[in-house]
């Protein structure tokens, strides 16, 4: 929960920049996609850490969220898939930062290379420390974003 409040956060944050609502909301979408895509293989197909860690890979991300664009009409396709994508992506760059324990969890060329990395900056456990940062950051930038909304309307 910890993790997925601070992707979710950063996404927030990041989204703000994009003016169309239904892109901003794909975005922090987006940026659960690959955990999601993780927990799903790993509880639900019962496959090992090792086949589900692709889905923090560049090139699955991309089919997969291909995959979820085409469940919208086809005029928002690709604004969905570059949406997606871009938060798939957000998602990635903040778990590069994570240690773990020199295994990394960053498949950067699957699948042409199982090689992981990561810059070890933070531990996982470093997210529950992060939780009510993030939960500031959300509220804040929410609040802020509303309100400037309104002058410019």
């Amino acid at each position: 929960m910890a993790d997925l409040l601070t992707h979710v956060a950063a996404a927030n944050l990041c989204a703000k920049a994009v003016k169309d609502d239904r892109a901003r909301a794909l975005i922090l979408v987006g940026t659960c996609v690959p955990d999601v895509a993780y927990k799903t293989l790993i509880y639900a197909t019962g496959s090992s850490t090792w086949s589900a860690e692709p889905t923090h890979s560049p090139v699955p991300l991309a089919a997969l969220c291909f995959g979820l664009a085409l469940l919208f009409e086809e005029s928002m396709r690709s604004k969905a898939f570059w949406a997606l994508f871009s938060g798939g992506c957000l998602h990635l760059a903040i778990d590069l930062g994570k240690d773990y324990m020199g295994q990394g969890v960053i498949v950067w060329a699957f699948p042409f290379s199982m090689d992981r990395i990561e810059l070890a900056w933070y531990s996982p456990e470093d997210t529950l420390y992060m939780m009510g940062g993030a939960a500031v950051v959300l509220v804040l930038t929410e609040f802020f974003y509303r309100r400037f909304r309104r002058r410019v309307a």
